[in-house]
C-alpha cells in the first residue's frame, strides 16, 4: 500500500513540475522509426494509453474536439511532380541511373493512376476517424447517452469533410441515442481554419519577431551539404538533374513524396526508401520540421478564434447541463499552432538556438488524425467545480505549468481564464 501511494505522489508531482517536456533524444527516436521520421505524414498511433482514473464523486459529459484530416494523398502535387519532371528531362537525356529508372517507372505509372486524387483522404484515413470514436465512446459513454448531442463542422476541404463524415457515421452507429448534427459553410472557418487567406472574420494581431534568423533554406543548406548524394542515387549527373532548379524546393517535395507513402493504400505504394539513407530522412525531418515551424509560428493569431469557440460552447454546456460533443476537423498547421498556444506539453516553448527546437516542437506529435480533446467530468451529486483533462491523441497531456487539482485534472474556471491569457498577447480585440 505504501508503494502505491508513492507511485501516486510521484505521478503528481510530475505534472506539478511538468517532467520530460523536452524531449533530449528526439533525433535518435526518428532515426530508429521511419514513421515518426515521415513528420506531418506520420500514421496515428492506435496502441492503448494510460488513463488516469476521474477524482471520487465526478463523472464524464461533455468533450471538446479539435481534429486533423486522416491520411491522405499528398496535399500538392508538387510532391510527385517536381522529381517526376526532373526525370523525365534525365530520361530523355540518358542521366538516370539503374534506381533513378526503377523509381521513374513507378512513379510515372503511378502519377498516371492518381493525378487526379491529391489531396483526397485515403482509406486508411477514413478508417483512422473510424477508430477514434470508437475510442471516445468506450472511454466515456456516459457523454454520448440518451438525451446527448453532437456537434461537428468542418473546413471546407474535401479530405476534412470527409473525415467528418466517417466520424459522424461511427458516431451513429456506436452512439445510436445521441442527436448528431454535421455542417460546414463560411460561418464554420473561425472554429476549424481561420488562417485561410479569404476568411472575412480572419482575428488580426500585434507584428510578432520570429525567434531565428536563419531562413528554412539556409538551414536545410546548413544541415544538408551532401545533399547531392542523395540525388546521385537516382540522377548519373545531379547537376545535370537540378539545371536551375532550388535545391531546397526540390528537396521539400521529395521529403513529402518519400514520407507520404506512409498513408497510401498498400496496393498503391511503392518502396522508396532507398532514396533516402536513414541518418538522412531523419535530417530530412529536422529540416522539414524547422520549416513547418517557419510557417505555423504565424498562425497563433488567426486561430486564437477557435479557443474562443472552445470557452464559449463549454460554457453554454455547462449551463445547459447537456452532454455530448462539439467537433471540429481541419489541418495539421492548425493543430499545431493550437498547441503552441496551449503549451500542450511545453509545446509553445521556444529554446534561444534553432538547433535545439527539435527538442520541443515536433511535426510527428500532429499525425495524420491527430486530435486533442478536453474531457468535461461534473460531480454526480450536488455542486462542485467543473474539472477538465487534456487528451492529445489518447494520451494525458499537460497545459503548460497551470496548476492541476489533480494528475490531469483541472478546474475548468482555471482552465478557461488560462486559455484567455494565453490568447491575449496575439490578438488586438
Amino acid at each position: 500500500m505504501r508503494i502505491n501511494k508513492w507511485i501516486i505522489v510521484a505521478v503528481l508531482l510530475a505534472w506539478s513540475i511538468g517532467v520530460g517536456a523536452q524531449r533530449t533524444g528526439v533525433r535518435e527516436e526518428v532515426r530508429s522509426d521511419w514513421n515518426k521520421s515521415s513528420g506531418l505524414d506520420c500514421v496515428y498511433d492506435f496502441s492503448p494509453k494510460a488513463a488516469t482514473p476521474a477524482p471520487k464523486g465526478y463523472e464524464v459529459f461533455y468533450i471538446s474536439h479539435y481534429g486533423r484530416h486522416g491520411s491522405r494523398y499528398a496535399y500538392t502535387a508538387k510532391a510527385y511532380t517536381v522529381l517526376l519532371d526532373m526525370m523525365k528531362e534525365s530520361a530523355a537525356k540518358g542521366n538516370l541511373t539503374p534506381y533513378g529508372e526503377e523509381i521513374f517507372a513507378k512513379l510515372e505509372a503511378f502519377w498516371k493512376a492518381h493525378e487526379h486524387e491529391v489531396g483526397d483522404l485515403t482509406p486508411l484515413g477514413w478508417e483512422q476517424h473510424q477508430r477514434i470514436p470508437e475510442q471516445m465512446v468506450k472511454a466515456f459513454p456516459k457523454a454520448f447517452g440518451k438525451g446527448s448531442r453532437i456537434d461537428a463542422c468542418s473546413s471546407a476541404a474535401v479530405r476534412s469533410i470527409m473525415s467528418m463524415a466517417s466520424e459522424v457515421a461511427a458516431f451513429s452507429r456506436i452512439a445510436p441515442k445521441a442527436r448528431i448534427f454535421a455542417h460546414q459553410g463560411v460561418l464554420d472557418i473561425q472554429a476549424t481554419r481561420p488562417n485561410l487567406g479569404p476568411n472575412p472574420f480572419r482575428y488580426k494581431g500585434p507584428t510578432l519577431a520570429f525567434p531565428y534568423g536563419e531562413s528554412s533554406a539556409d538551414f536545410f543548406l546548413r544541415k544538408m551539404p551532401r545533399y547531392k548524394d542523395v540525388l546521385a542515387r537516382l540522377f548519373k549527373d545531379p547537376d545535370a538533374a537540378l539545371v536551375t532548379r532550388n535545391p531546397y524546393d526540390v528537396f521539400f517535395n521529395l521529403y513529402m513524396f518519400v514520407g507520404g507513402m506512409n498513408s497510401l493504400p498498400e496496393d498503391v505504394r511503392f518502396d522508396v526508401k532507398g532514396i533516402f539513407s536513414v541518418e538522412e530522412f531523419a535530417t530530412m525531418w529536422e529540416v522539414d520540421n524547422y520549416a513547418r515551424f517557419v510557417e505555423y509560428f504565424k498562425y497563433r493569431t488567426p486561430c486564437c478564434s477557435i479557443i474562443d469557440d472552445i470557452i464559449a460552447k463549454a460554457d453554454e454546456r455547462i449551463a445547459s447541463g447537456e452532454r455530448g460533443a462539439d467537433l471540429r476537423f481541419g489541418h495539421d498547421h492548425v493543430m499545431m499552432a493550437l498547441m503552441m498556444l496551449l503549451d500542450l506539453d511545453d509545446f509553445g516553448h521556444f529554446p534561444e538556438d534553432p538547433d535545439d527546437l527539435a527538442y520541443w516542437f515536433q511535426t510527428f506529435r500532429s499525425p495524420m488524425g491527430t486530435n486533442f480533446q478536453l474531457v468535461f467530468f461534473t460531480p454526480k451529486r450536488g455542486n462542485g467545480d467543473v474539472l477538465v483533462k487534456l487528451l492529445h491523441n489518447g494520451e494525458e497531456a499537460r497545459l503548460g505549468q497551470l496548476p492541476s487539482v489533480q494528475g490531469p485534472y483541472y478546474k475548468w474556471t482555471d482552465v478557461r481564464e488560462y486559455l484567455k491569457d494565453r490568447t491575449a498577447p496575439y490578438v488586438t480585440r
